[in-house]
């Protein structure tokens, strides 16, 4: 892979990410506690993912990937606060933030708990298993860039390869289509909202793995 591969890799899913926070931004939760929680996790993963995309984009990948861990981490916690958290923990995580709703909040289950509740959930199994395979895959390397471990150390000395910030690029997008689909399901109108979401994977298809 060359340095011109990856400019055009990083214009390409800039289009990507422009075409998505267009589509967003036209969605609005239905108006019901879970909902809108829900949602704001998808939009907050959103984020992080545009947030790498910036990194990358500015020779920072080291910092990118690092990015990747709370994308997928709230992308989870969006589809579970859907499917299987329960109204207290809903009512939790909708509160206004003060450090008494901060310390009841981060008493809640972690990432291996969320999944575990989701498979005993309604959510759809291709979604868990998509959520799966990502984690199986990625996580320890993941955590190794959120926490400073060898792979960002070992990085800043041998440097950052392009294929691997294609590669970084292609997984956020794949979780950013998930993330996608969760706020046009949390209208409360699927049917109508998610085609846009659908067209993303013919539009954006050289730039968005088979998930």
């Amino acid at each position: 892979m060359t340095e011109e591969e990856l400019r055009t890799a990083i214009a390409r899913t800039t289009q990507f990410h422009e075409t998505v926070a267009t589509q967003v931004a036209s969605l609005i939760p239905f108006p019901e506690k879970r909902f809108v929680v829900s949602f704001q996790a998808g939009l907050l993963s959103l984020d992080h993912a545009r947030g790498a995309l910036i990194l990358i984009g500015n020779g920072l990948g080291t910092s990118a990937l690092s990015l990747l861990r709370p994308q997928y981490e709230s992308l989870v916690r969006g589809i579970w606060l859907l499917h299987a958290a329960t109204d207290n923990w809903v009512d939790k995580l909708g509160e206004p933030l003060t450090v008494e709703s901060a310390r009841r909040a981060n008493e809640g289950p972690m990432l291996a708990e969320m999944l575990k509740q989701l498979d005993a959930s309604e959510a759809p199994a291709q979604l868990v298993d998509q959520l799966r395979q990502f984690r199986d895959v990625s996580w320890k390397a993941l955590s190794s860039y959120t926490h400073g471990g060898l792979h960002p150390l070992a990085r800043t000395l041998s440097g950052f390869p392009v294929q691997l910030a294609i590669d970084a690029m292609r997984n956020s997008n794949a979780l950013v289509c998930i993330a996608a689909q969760l706020t046009a399901i949390l209208t409360g109108d699927p049917q109508r909202n998610m085609p846009p979401v659908r067209k993303l994977h013919v539009d954006f298809a050289d730039c968005i793995p088979l998930i």
